[in-house]
C-alpha cells in the first residue's frame, strides 16, 4: 500500500480534476447551444421529428422556415440538431481541457501524429481494399445469423458544426483506449521513457484502425437482430462491445496502480502516485488531440471514399435493403423504400429516394 497518505490524497485530486472542471463546461455548452425560449422551440420542432424517426433532411425545408419564423439563425439550428444528435455527456466534457491545453501536449500530439498517417493508408489498404473489415462482417453474420439491412441515419440533412466537435463526440472511446494502453504498458518492467514509447506505438495502432473502421461503417449499415429484436448501426457496434470493458477495466487499472503502484511500476520518474498521476492526465489529452487531428484529417480526406468503397462491398455480398424505422401515433414500422445499392446511387439523396418510393 502507499505509505504517504498525503501523497495518494494528492493523487486523487489530480485524477479527478477534469470532473471539477467537465461541469462548468457542460453548463457552459448547454448555454452556448441555446437556452432561451426561442431555442426551446426549435429543439422540440426538431426532436418531434427525431422522435417520428424520420431523418432531418426530410423536413429540411419546414425546419429552416420554422427557425426563421422564431428568429433563430442558422448556426444556432447547428448547435440544437446536434445537441440533440450527439449529446454530449461527462465523458466528454472530461476532454476539453485539451483545447486549452493544446499549446503544452501539441508538441507530443504531432510526434506522434506524423508517422500515425502512413500507418492509417497502410490499414485502409488492409481491411478496405484487401475487404479484411467484410469479411469481418461476413462472419459476424454468419455467426449471429443476423441481417445486413441499411437505415438512413436521422442526421442525414442536418447543419453542419464544426468538425472538430463531431469528432470530439466518437472521441471518449477511442481516447480511454489509449489511456487503457498506456495504464498496461505501465506495468512492464522498463524505464519511464520506453513506458511512454511503447504506449505511444500501442495507441498510434489503436487509433489508426478505429479510425478507418469508424470511416467505413459511419454509414446507413446496420445490423437487424430480430430474435432479440434489436437494430444495432455498424458504426455503433464497435462502441458497443469496447465501451464496457474499457470503463471498468480503466477503474480497476487506475485503483491498483495508485494502491500498488510503488510495488508495480519499474520506472523511476512514475514510481511516486503524484507524478504518475500527473502524467495520466498528460497521456488523455495528448491521446485527445491525436484523436481529433487524425479524424478531421482522415474523415475529411478519405471518409467518404473509404465509406462508400465498403458499402459496395457489403452490397456485392448482402446486397441490403434500405428501410424507414419511424413511428406514427405510437406505432413502429420498418419501411422499405429502395436498395442499398439505389441509395448510394442516388448520391444518398433522402428526397430523391424517398419521391421514387412513392
Amino acid at each position: 500500500m502507499v505509505d504517504d497518505t498525503e501523497a495518494m490524497i494528492t493523487s486523487i485530486l489530480i485524477l479527478v480534476s477534469p470532473v471539477f472542471f467537465a461541469l462548468p463546461v457542460s453548463f457552459a455548452w448547454r448555454w452556448w447551444v441555446g437556452i432561451e425560449p426561442e431555442h426551446e422551440h426549435y429543439r422540440e420542432k426538431v426532436r418531434r421529428v427525431l422522435d417520428a424517426g424520420m431523418p432531418l433532411a426530410r423536413y429540411r425545408g419546414e425546419l429552416d422556415a420554422e427557425a426563421r419564423k422564431v428568429h433563430v439563425s442558422s448556426d444556432r439550428q447547428s448547435r440544437i440538431e446536434s445537441d440533440l444528435l450527439n449529446r454530449l455527456r461527462i465523458q466528454h466534457f472530461l476532454l476539453f481541457p485539451s483545447l486549452i491545453l493544446w499549446p503544452f501536449v501539441g508538441i507530443f500530439a504531432a510526434i506522434i501524429t506524423i508517422p500515425m498517417m502512413p500507418l492509417l493508408r497502410l490499414l485502409e489498404w488492409v481491411l478496405i481494399e484487401k475487404k479484411i473489415l467484410a469479411t469481418v462482417a461476413k462472419i459476424i453474420q454468419r455467426y449471429t445469423r443476423w441481417e445486413i439491412i441499411g437505415i438512413p441515419k436521422l442526421h442525414d440533412g442536418k447543419k453542419q458544426l464544426g468538425k472538430a466537435l463531431e469528432s470530439i463526440h466518437r472521441m471518449p472511446t477511442t481516447v480511454f483506449l489509449g489511456l487503457f494502453a498506456y495504464l498496461i504498458v505501465s506495468y512492464f518492467p522498463t524505464s519511464s521513457f520506453n513506458v511512454l514509447l511503447l504506449s505511444a506505438g500501442v495507441y498510434i495502432i489503436l487509433v489508426s484502425a478505429i479510425s478507418v473502421i469508424r470511416a467505413a461503417t459511419e454509414s446507413s449499415l446496420t445490423f437487424a437482430d430480430p430474435t432479440n429484436r434489436r437494430i444495432i448501426p455498424m458504426d455503433s457496434y464497435v462502441d458497443e462491445k469496447l465501451g464496457p470493458w474499457v470503463g471498468v477495466g480503466l477503474i480497476f487499472l487506475l485503483s491498483r496502480q495508485l494502491m500498488y503502484g510503488s510495488k508495480i511500476r519499474t520506472g523511476d520518474l512514475l514510481l511516486d502516485p503524484v507524478p504518475f498521476s500527473i502524467s495520466v492526465l498528460v497521456v488523455l489529452y495528448t491521446a485527445t488531440i491525436i484523436g481529433i487531428t487524425v479524424e478531421v484529417i482522415f474523415f475529411r480526406n478519405r471518409g467518404e471514399s473509404v465509406k462508400r468503397d465498403f458499402q459496395k462491398q457489403m452490397i456485392d455480398v448482402f446486397d441490403p435493403d434500405l428501410y424507414l424505422f419511424n413511428r406514427d401515433v405510437g406505432i413502429l414500422r420498418l419501411v422499405p423504400i429502395a436498395t442499398l445499392n439505389e441509395w448510394i446511387d442516388a448520391d444518398e439523396d433522402f428526397e430523391a429516394v424517398f419521391k421514387k418510393s412513392e
